[in-house]
């Protein structure tokens, strides 16, 4: 269950969106309700809030600079999770907690679509991090340093995979080229990167328990494909 935070002037309004998501979702609650955007900040610093809605008549970039005085310790959380509500959403700047910006005239079933909406994301980042923490506890446990920019690029090839598992017939054409645009690096260097993480791990790794591992006595260090799919198969 994911919670909301409505940061709303109006306490009616607050009211009947709480009345509206109560009655038509089971993955988002309200958890608090804020009537100024000072007292919504100290609620977000808790930590505790996953989706804010905010519905005010401050200019909005005030709202946005506002929003920027949040612990940075939450940022990646509340990363693109603010709705917006406005009556002037015209030349609206990019900002990296909004969501959306929409005009606070609509209806409250649009409003509570695009709640709904970054309750879809946001389960999804969810899964994912629990997918890579899984993977991670796995290179780990075989021996690899996971401050290697290697490890981490293979960790993420390996949940690509695993939620795409045809992408895995060619990875330099499916996988790297997804990793290297995330990163804004070069497929080569990706490539690069994961063998020299290969490498570092099967320098420091005892070899009976790399084999025990793969299931066969391995002659030399195991290919990226065969991490990749011992790994695959042992979260599954």
């Amino acid at each position: 269950m994911l919670n909301l935070l409505i940061i709303d002037k109006d306490v009616n309004n607050s009211k009947l969106l709480l009345n509206y998501i109560s009655e038509n979702s089971c993955q988002v609650r309200v958890h608090s309700l804020a009537s100024n955007l000072s007292e919504g900040i100290k609620i977000l610093n808790t930590g505790l809030i996953d989706i804010t809605l905010i519905n005010l008549d401050d200019d909005i970039n005030s709202i946005v600079t506002n929003l920027h005085t949040i612990s940075s310790s939450y940022f990646e959380k509340y990363k693109k999770s603010v709705l917006l509500l406005s009556r002037n959403i015209d030349n609206v700047a990019p900002d990296s907690y909004i969501y959306e910006c929409i005009s606070s005239e609509e209806d409250i079933s649009v409003i509570f679509l695009k709640i709904s909406e970054i309750v879809k994301s946001k389960i999804s980042q969810f899964n994912n991090s629990i997918l890579l923490s899984k993977i991670n506890k796995e290179l780990e446990y075989i021996g690899y340093n996971l401050s290697y920019y290697g490890a981490r690029y293979l960790a993420e090839s390996i949940a690509l995979i695993y939620n795409n598992y045809d992408s895995s017939e060619n990875l330099n054409k499916n996988i790297y080229p997804v990793i290297a645009k995330k990163y804004n690096k070069s497929q080569v260097l990706i490539k690069a990167n994961i063998f020299q993480a290969i490498g570092q791990m099967y320098r420091t790794i005892d070899k009976d328990k790399l084999s025990t591992y793969f299931g066969y006595s391995l002659l030399d260090k195991p290919t990226t494909k065969e991490i990749i799919f011992t790994i695959l198969q042992k979260i599954s």
